[in-house]
C-alpha cells in the first residue's frame, strides 16, 4: 500500500503543485514574521550593546521623585571630573543625547520618520560596556571642528548628499543649522532601526543641543564611565551615586542594556502578532484551495481507490494514504516556506517604510523558532484540510466508484446548509451583543461575531450563493447563449466545489473591503472633526506632530494682513503620588508609568483655536492651575478644587496642578485634555517651543499675500509648514492612507491565493472532464467555445466571491464604526465606486485565472478525450 501511495503521489506531481505553493505562500508569511520581528530585535540588541557604557549616569525617571523644582536637569563638568576620580572609574565623559534633530535632505525637506527618534548627539570614543566597540566610523573621519557633523549610514543615504557636503540641520532650539559632513558612524555592530544619528563636537552639541549660555553651557544630560578591567560595576555605580545629585542616578551597564532589551522584546511581540493575524488569514485561505485540490485528487482517484479496496485494502489505509501525500506537500510547502520567509520579511520592511514606518534594519537571520513553528503550522495545516477528503475517500462503496460515478451528490447540503445559517445566526447575535449590550468587552464580541458570520457563511455558501450564480447565469444565457449556459451548470454541479473555491477570495475581499469602508469612514470622520473643532484661516504645524521654535508664533503676528495669533504648547508628565513616587499601573503581565499630557496656552485663547466652554469653576489665572476637559475629568474621577502632581523628565521639574475649571468641546476635538497658562511652562523651562499655531486674518486682508508671508517666516524650518484647514485635514487623511497601504499589501497575499485556488480548481476540472471536452468538441463546439466556457466558469466562481466578499465587508465595516464612534470615527462612509472597481477587478480575475486552464482544454484531442475513462 505504501509503494502504491509513493508511485500514486509521483504520478500526481503536477497536480499538487498549486497546493504545494498554497502552502509556501502561507507557511512564508509565517515565517516572515518571525524572521522581520528577529531583525529588529537583532538590530536594537546591538545597537543597545554599542550604546551603553560599563556605567551609566542618566536622569531618574524609573523611581522615586526626591528633587525639588530647583534641581538642575544637566549635570556640569566639576561633577563628572569627581566621577573620574572614584576608585575603578578608567575614563568618564560627559554625554549629550537630545531627540528632534532633524537632517535636511538635498531636496529642502526633513528626514523624519514616524516612530524611530531622530537624535542630536556628541561626539564620544568611549568604549561600550565591557570594552566592545562603542561608537564606529564606517567612512570619513569624525567630527574635528565645530562646523563639521557625522550622520549614520542611512541617513546619508536618504539625503541625496556626499561625504564634503554641506547639510542643513534643524535643533530643537536654535532652529535651523549647517554644517559639512565629514563622515559616518553607527553604534556597536548595529544598523540604526530607523532612528536618525547627527554626531556634534561635545562644545557644539553644548551650543546647540542643552539650551544654555556663557559658563552655564559646560553641562551635560548625562555621563558615561569606563571602568577598570576587574573591577565591579555596581560597586563603582554605588560610589558615584553617593555624591550624585538626587535627580539624577548610576546604574551598571549591564542594568540598562537588560532592561532596553526587555522592553523592547515586549513591543516586539506586539508587532509579530499582528504580522501573525495576517499570516493566519492566509493560512485559512490556503486551507481551502488544499481541501479543493484533494476533493478533486480523490474524485478522479474513485476508480483506482475502489480497486484498492477491492484487492484487501482497508478504509484506514486508504485514508492513510492519503494523508501521506498531504504530509508531503505539507512538509515540502513548509520547508520552501521557510526560506520564501526571508523574502517576505524584506518586503515587510519595504511595505512598513512605504506606510512611514522606516525601520533601517539590514541584517537577515533565521532563527530557528521561526522553522519549527512554520514547519508545524504548514503540516498541521494541509492535514486538517486533507482530513474530510480523506475520510470522504473510505466512504465510497468499491462498486459505485468502479463504475465511474463521480458526480458530486447534494445529499448533506441541507444539513450543511443548517449548520452554516446558524453559525451565522449566532456570530450575528454576539455583533449585537457587541454593538448594544456588552459596554467594556463590545469589540471582543463583535469580532467573535464577525469570525463566525464568516465561518457560517463559508459553510452554507454551496447554497447560499445559488441566487448570486442565478443571477450571473442569467446575463450568460442572455449574452453567450449555450456556452454560457454550460458555464452556469458546470458551477451548479459541483457546489461543494464552487463554493470552497469561491469562499477563498471571499474571506480576502470581506476582509480588503472591510478595511476601505474603515478608511473611507476614517478619512471622512477626520475631515468632519477637523472642521468642527479647529479655527483659524491658517494653521501652522509640524511634521510628526514635533514641537518647533516659539518664535514662529512671534514672527507670524507682525505680518500685514493678521489680526491675532494663538499657540498652543504641550508636555508630558509621569504622574507623582502623595509618596512622591512616579505612580505606576499594571497590564500585560508588567508594570507602566502613568503618563498625562497637559496643553499651555493664553487664557485669552480659550474658544479661539478650538471650541471650547467652561462649564464649572472659572479660567486658569494663576501658574500651576488648570482646567480640564469633562471627559478628563470623569476619567481621572477630578473635580474644581482637585489637585495632582506631575514630573517631567525633560526639565526634571515637578509641577503641582490645581483644577480650577471643567470645560466643554461640544461635538468637536480640545487639542488637549488639560490646559494651564503658557507662564505654568516658562517657569519650568518648557515655554520655548510651540506645538501648533492658528492665525486669524483681519478683515480685508489679502490671503495669498498672508499665506506668502507665513511661508517666508517657516522657510528655513524644514518640518514647519503652513495649511488652511482643507489642507490640514488632507494631511491627516493622507497617514490613515498610509497605514491602509500596508495593509492593504499584507491582505494581498491571501488574495492571490485565492485566486491560486481558482487556477487549480479549473485546471484539475479540466483534468477530471476531458472526455466530456472531447464530446462536446465532438458535437458542436469549437476551440474559442470551450475556451469562452472555461472563462466564463472561472468569473462565475470570482463574482460569487466578490459579491458575498463585498457584502460582509460592507456590513463588518459598518460594525466597526459604530464600535469606534466614541474613538473619533463618527462618520460612516461607503465608497460604492471603490467597491464597484472591486467588482470588477474580481471578474478580470477570473478571466486572467482561466488562461491557462482554457488554454489546457483547448489543446486536448478529441478522440483521446473521447476514450478517456
Amino acid at each position: 500500500m505504501w509503494t502504491a501511495t509513493w508511485k500514486s503521489l509521483w504520478a500526481r506531481r503536477t497536480r499538487l503543485l498549486m497546493s504545494t505553493l498554497a502552502v509556501v505562500l502561507g507557511v512564508a508569511f509565517v515565517a516572515g514574521s518571525f524572521i522581520f520581528t528577529d531583525m529588529l530585535k537583532g538590530s536594537f540588541e546591538a545597537i543597545v550593546r554599542g550604546s551603553v557604557a560599563d556605567v551609566e549616569v542618566q536622569p531618574r525617571t524609573d523611581v522615586a521623585v526626591t528633587g525639588s523644582d530647583t534641581d538642575d536637569p544637566l549635570i556640569s563638568s566639576d561633577m563628572v571630573s569627581k566621577i573620574n576620580a572614584v576608585p575603578g572609574v578608567t575614563r568618564a565623559v560627559g554625554v549629550i543625547t537630545t531627540t528632534g534633530v532633524y537632517a535636511v535632505g538635498s531636496n529642502g525637506k526633513a528626514l523624519a520618520s514616524f516612530g524611530p527618534p531622530q537624535l542630536g548627539m556628541a561626539w564620544t570614543t568611549l568604549p561600550a560596556y565591557g570594552g566592545q566597540p562603542g561608537l564606529v566610523l564606517t567612512s570619513g573621519h569624525e567630527p574635528r571642528g565645530d562646523d563639521q557633523i557625522v550622520v549614520d549610514p542611512t541617513t546619508l543615504d536618504k539625503s541625496g548628499y556626499r561625504l564634503g557636503d554641506q547639510m542643513r540641520v534643524v535643533t530643537p532650539d536654535k532652529g535651523t543649522i549647517r554644517a559639512t559632513l565629514v563622515g559616518t558612524a553607527t553604534w556597536g555592530t548595529g544598523g540604526t532601526a530607523g532612528a536618525s544619528y547627527i554626531f556634534f563636537t561635545p562644545s557644539r552639541a553644548q551650543t546647540l543641543l542643552i539650551n544654555r549660555t556663557g559658563a552655564d553651557r559646560n553641562a551635560w544630560t548625562g555621563v558615561s564611565v569606563q571602568t577598570d578591567p576587574g573591577a565591579d560595576r555596581d560597586s563603582v555605580a554605588q560610589a558615584i551615586n553617593g555624591f550624585l545629585p538626587s535627580n539624577f542616578k548610576a546604574t551598571n551597564g549591564a542594568t540598562i542594556a537588560d532592561r532596553v532589551s526587555s522592553q523592547i522584546n515586549d513591543s516586539l511581540k506586539y508587532v509579530n502578532t499582528f504580522l501573525l493575524i495576517f499570516a493566519g488569514i492566509s493560512l485559512v485561505v490556503a486551507a481551502f484551495l488544499i481541501l479543493n485540490t484533494f476533493s478533486i485528487l480523490i474524485a478522479q482517484r474513485s476508480g483506482e481507490l475502489a480497486l484498492y479496496r477491492a484487492i484487501g485494502a482497508s478504509r484506514k489505509q486508504l485514508r492513510n494514504s492519503v494523508l501521506v501525500e498531504a504530509a508531503v506537500v505539507g512538509l515540502a510547502g513548509s520547508a520552501l516556506g521557510v526560506l520564501a520567509g526571508i523574502g517576505v520579511a524584506q518586503l515587510i520592511k519595504t511595505f512598513m517604510t512605504m506606510a512611514g514606518f522606516d525601520l533601517g534594519v539590514t541584517s537577515i537571520r533565521v532563527p530557528p523558532r521561526a522553522v519549527v513553528i512554520s514547519v508545524i503550522v504548514g503540516l498541521t495545516v494541509t492535514l486538517t484540510a486533507a482530513l474530510l477528503p480523506a475520510q470522504r475517500a473510505t466512504r465510497v462503496p468499491p462498486v459505485q466508484a468502479m463504475t465511474g460515478a463521480r458526480s458530486e451528490k447534494l445529499k448533506g447540503l441541507g444539513a450543511r446548509t443548517a449548520l452554516g445559517l446558524t453559525m451565522a445566526g449566532v456570530g450575528a447575535a454576539g455583533i449585537l451583543v457587541g454593538l448594544f449590550g456588552h459596554p467594556g468587552h463590545d469589540a471582543v464580541w463583535a469580532g467573535i461575531g464577525m469570525g463566525l458570520v464568516t465561518i457560517g457563511v463559508a459553510i452554507a455558501s454551496p447554497m447560499l450563493g445559488r441566487p448570486v450564480i442565478w443571477a450571473v447565469g442569467r446575463g450568460y444565457r442572455a449574452v453567450f447563449g449555450e456556452v454560457g449556459q454550460l458555464a452556469e451548470l458546470n458551477a451548479i454541479r459541483q457546489p461543494r466545489r464552487t463554493a470552497a473555491t469561491a469562499s477563498a477570495l471571499m474571506i480576502g475581499l470581506t476582509l480588503v473591503s472591510l478595511m476601505t469602508v474603515f478608511g473611507a469612514s476614517a478619512r471622512a470622520s477626520i475631515s468632519e472633526q477637523v472642521h468642527q473643532s479647529l479655527r483659524g484661516d491658517f494653521l501652522i504645524g509640524s511634521q510628526g506632530f514635533k514641537d518647533f521654535p516659539a518664535a514662529v508664533a512671534t514672527d507670524a503676528a507682525k505680518l500685514d494682513g493678521v489680526s491675532s495669533v494663538h499657540a498652543m504648547s504641550t508636555a508630558s508628565f509621569q504622574l507623582v503620588g502623595a509618596d512622591g513616587r512616579i505612580q505606576e499601573a499594571q497590564g500585560n503581565g508588567q508594570a507602566r508609568q502613568l503618563m498625562f499630557t497637559v496643553g499651555g496656552m493664553k487664557a485669552s485663547d480659550l474658544d479661539q483655536m478650538f471650541p471650547q466652554e467652561i462649564t464649572s469653576g472659572r479660567m486658569f489665572r494663576a501658574p500651576g492651575e488648570v482646567i480640564v476637559s469633562q471627559d478628563a475629568a470623569s476619567y481621572r474621577s477630578l473635580h474644581t478644587g482637585s489637585t495632582f502632581t506631575g514630573y517631567n523628565s525633560d526639565k526634571q521639574k515637578k509641577i503641582t496642578f490645581t483644577v480650577v475649571g471643567l470645560f466643554s468641546s461640544g461635538d468637536g476635538l480640545s487639542g488637549a485634555g488639560i490646559w494651564t497658562s503658557q507662564d505654568t511652562f516658562d517657569r519650568v523651562g518648557l515655554g520655548s517651543q510651540d506645538s501648533f499655531v492658528s492665525v486669524d486674518l483681519a478683515p480685508g486682508a489679502d490671503r495669498e499675500a498672508v499665506r506668502a508671508g507665513l511661508d517666508r517666516a517657516t522657510a528655513d524650518m524644514p518640518l514647519v509648514s503652513v495649511m488652511d484647514i482643507d489642507e490640514y485635514a488632507a494631511e491627516q487623511m493622507a497617514q490613515v492612507n498610509q497605514i491602509l497601504v500596508f495593509i492593504y499589501a499584507l491582505l494581498g497575499l491571501s488574495v492571490v491565493i485565492a485566486i491560486l485556488g481558482i487556477v487549480n480548481t479549473l485546471g484539475l476540472s479540466i483534468i477530471e472532464r476531458t472526455r466530456e471536452i472531447g464530446l462536446l468538441r465532438a458535437i458542436a463546439l469549437k476551440r474559442r467555445d470551450i475556451r469562452r466556457m472555461i472563462t466564463l466558469e472561472s468569473v462565475l466562481i470570482a463574482l460569487l466571491g466578490a459579491v458575498v466578499g463585498l457584502i460582509l465587508g460592507v456590513c463588518f465595516g459598518a460594525v466597526l464604526q459604530r464600535l469606534l464612534v466614541d474613538d473619533g470615527i463618527i462618520v460612516l462612509s461607503v465608497p460604492w465606486l471603490q467597491l464597484l472597481i472591486f467588482l470588477v477587478a474580481a471578474a478580470v480575475v477570473g478571466v486572467l485565472a482561466a488562461v491557462w486552464p482554457a488554454r489546457r482544454a483547448t489543446r486536448v484531442n478529441v478522440l483521446t478525450a473521447i476514450a478517456t475513462e
